[in-house]
């Protein structure tokens, strides 16, 4: 036996050094070598001796995942995707739906997990791309998203473009059906219910009957093991806090499929006491507060005490600074900003904090930072005396606070500079013990006195955070914003110099009194300012329906405007996921609303990029370019300032806030895009010099190329690049 093997492998070894995978093959398939036959099979393009090795290896679980493996390795994304769902690996199986370019598939899976939004966001995305013979399904899968997230406007339309496809007719006018009377439009129901009687007669002809049997159609079906979670679906994983009167747990949804966590109040016979209502209040708060910086609460339960949120794998600021770790300055300010946005949320809904502190803010997966723990936030009216004694935590706990005296946003405002500065220099303006002395008599050191390597820019912000007089301290989170994205951090400011920047009257807020308005509203809400141009007003707000934070510009009556609102519809028409997606334009409102890039510019942190990932940035870029340059346009605003990278080094680049149009051609923008590449390997801000340079650094050879132009010619002489770098690290040994 052991001779035979050695035979084999003898065989297998001869064949591979002349290159015979043919060969190859068939010695695998004679010795029942299923994964080398499979591997050879691919070499060769033997479609049929794939199908057959397949069907030998899928026939257990252990070949499965041998073929899922060897698959995904040889990027045959839509073998690979099925086999990973078969197997119950579903976020391996939704990464290689989407690779392989199979959204629907993808989007159906992110569904089955509870992710409607990344669903709904990667329909809508693929949408703008996609071939009119491949729009109706999209159409179709997005519509039910959007109705099913009460964004009926929207899916109505794309319902009815999905019912002119023969195939998706009966399907799409269900769904328009229940869209339709959901907006109280019950005469387009019942015409569009007795439009599909007309292919089905078994449906009843009673619209309010055929309501019923759609609803129990589509209900979620509970799980068969109710009595062994909480509420029937979440299933404790493990214990992430506790304090005197509930604790958070790791939990799983077993009917969204997700990680969540999920906060038990637990003290005994405490109804009607002070903690309880903290809880409720907490419950009552966090459930109506939306917003990307907000800790989203999924649900609530006052009676079974406990509400569930989202799971936030980053952990909080107050775990990191106890690990010993030290944001970076840009962290900090990126950290500061989400918060600001989140807490600004809570002051328009008439919420303030009242214990903002490192344990309460935390890290999403990707950095984002998010506001969470609403248990001693009170809804007041700005001015109100407070009660019910210290609430709050005394570190970091504002005068006002301390001594009771009447409360408003500015006690968020002293706590986050409090939280601030502990950032910043790795220790707390006061150290104690008495707190209560240090905050209310007490002047805080400068941050840059007592941190190593603090720029001195933080100390006029944090001073004036943390003013003992609410009415003398910094006033708005505007101010904040404002102040933080003109700091200089080495690189450059978020916004440069324009001059005076006006500040809100300091006249008491009525947040209140916005609490109180009407609940509906526009798709696009929680506006808070970002900056401005010579043209036009930028601010941030919230996508409601597909909960995603979007930019909105608002462009003046100037020429030079018009100019510029013309450029932003071209950039919005660019069919490259490397240029800022433009979500809408009204000419009439001279507004144009973009989806807000993930990432930091680099003009804030230039990345260190091996050079093969310093390549496939340029060709990135290079088709960012080509998308523009196909449309008869240009972008002639191409600089670290508007290309945005993320974490995993993808860019964007920027369609929003560009400002005045200038003259410029295809080969200008090529020109920028070579210097912004050039500047991260360094080399010279040529094409020639970034090639030499790249190559010179791997041990390539430089490959002919032809001098770039514009965007697409950019891209080819990327590419020839890029294989030669590749070549070059493929041979090592």
């Amino acid at each position: 036996m052991s001779g035979n093997s050695d035979a084999y492998e003898k065989a297998i070894a001869d064949y591979e050094k002349r290159w015979d995978f043919r060969g190859a093959l068939e010695a695998a398939r004679a010795a029942g070598d299923q994964p080398r036959a499979l591997r050879y099979a691919l070499e060769v393009h033997d479609e049929a001796a794939v199908s057959e090795t397949l069907a030998h290896l899928t026939a257990t679980d252990e070949g499965s995942r041998i073929a899922l493996d060897l698959l995904a390795k040889l990027r045959r994304h839509a073998e690979a995707a099925p086999i990973a769902e078969r197997l119950g690996d579903l976020p391996r199986a939704i990464d290689l739906y989407t690779r392989a370019r199979n959204v629907l598939d993808a989007a159906r899976l992110l569904e089955a997990t509870g992710q409607d939004r990344d669903a709904g966001r990667l329909l809508e995305r693929s949408l703008d791309l996609a071939t009119t013979a491949e729009r109706a399904p999209i159409q179709l899968a997005l519509g039910r998203i959007l109705a099913r997230r009460g964004a009926y406007p929207e899916a109505t339309r794309l319902l009815q473009d999905a019912r002119k496809h023969e195939a998706l007719r009966s399907e799409a006018q269900k769904h328009l059906i229940a869209t339709l009377a959901a907006m109280g439009l019950r005469d387009g129901a019942r015409d569009a219910l007795l439009e599909l009687r007309a292919t089905d007669p078994e449906i009843s002809a009673d619209l309010d009957s055929y309501l019923r049997s759609w609803r129990d159609a589509t209900a979620e079906r509970k799980t068969s093991r109710d009595r062994e979670l909480i509420a029937g679906r979440y299933r404790l994983e493990k214990l992430l806090g506790a304090g005197a009167s509930g604790r958070v747990f790791l939990a799983i949804d077993e009917v969204a499929g997700r990680s969540v966590a999920l906060k038990m109040f637990f003290a005994a016979n405490a109804r009607g006491g002070a903690a309880y209502e903290r809880f409720v209040r907490e419950a009552r708060l966090a459930s109506t507060l939306r917003h990307p910086s907000l800790v989203e609460v999924y649900d609530v339960s006052v009676e079974r005490g406990f509400l569930v949120m989202e799971y936030l794998a980053g952990g909080s600021l107050a775990q990191r600074l106890a690990a010993g770790e030290r944001l970076a300055a840009t962290q900090v300010r990126r950290m500061a900003l989400d918060v600001i946005g989140g807490l600004e949320a809570a002051h328009h809904r008439g919420v303030v904090h009242r214990d903002v502190k490192p344990a309460n803010i935390f890290f999403d997966a990707r950095g984002t930072a998010k506001i969470g723990d609403f248990g001693v936030a009170h809804l007041v009216d700005l001015g109100q005396t407070q009660t019910g004694g210290l609430i709050g935590t005394l570190a970091y706990m504002s005068p006002e606070q301390i001594t009771g005296a009447p409360i408003s946003i500015g006690a968020d405002l002293y706590a986050l500079g409090v939280t601030l500065f502990e950032a910043v220099t790795g220790r707390l303006p006061f150290l104690g013990p008495d707190f209560v002395a240090q905050h209310l008599g007490e002047t805080p050191p400068p941050a840059s006195a007592v941190g190593e390597n603090v720029m001195q820019g933080w100390d006029a912000i944090l001073s004036a955070l943390l003013v003992k007089n609410p009415r003398e301290r910094m006033q708005t989170m505007s101010d904040l914003r404002r102040e933080l994205e003109a700091l200089d951090l080495g690189g450059r400011p978020l916004i440069g110099p324009r001059g005076p920047r006006p500040r809100r009257a300091s006249a008491p807020h009525s947040i209140a009194q916005l609490a109180a308005e009407d609940e509906a509203g526009p798709r696009y809400q929680f506006e808070t300012p970002l900056g401005m141009t010579p043209i036009s007003q930028l601010v941030r707000a919230v996508d409601t329906v597909l909960d995603r934070s979007v930019v909105i510009e608002t462009f003046d009556a100037s020429d030079e405007a018009t100019r510029a609102l013309e450029r932003a519809r071209l950039l919005g028409r660019a069919q490259s996921p490397f240029v800022q997606r433009a979500l809408g334009l009204d000419r009439a409102a001279r507004t144009a609303v973009f989806e807000a890039p993930s990432g930091a510019s680099l003009a804030d942190a230039t990345p260190q990029l091996p050079p093969a990932e310093a390549i496939r940035l340029l060709k990135r870029l290079a088709r960012a370019a080509a998308a523009i340059h196909e449309l008869g346009g240009t972008h002639g605003a191409i600089s670290p300032r508007t290309v945005v990278l993320d974490d995993g080094a993808v860019p964007t680049v920027l369609a929003a806030g560009l400002g005045n149009v200038v003259d410029a051609r295809p080969v200008d923008d090529v020109n920028a895009v070579i210097a912004i590449v050039a500047a991260i390997a360094g080399a010279e801000p040529t094409f020639a010099s970034l090639a030499a340079t790249v190559c010179e650094q791997v041990g390539a050879p430089v490959p002919a190329y032809a001098t770039p132009i514009d965007g697409e010619s950019l891209y080819v002489a990327a590419d020839a690049v890029d294989i030669a770098v590749l070549g070059a690290l493929g041979a090592r040994p």
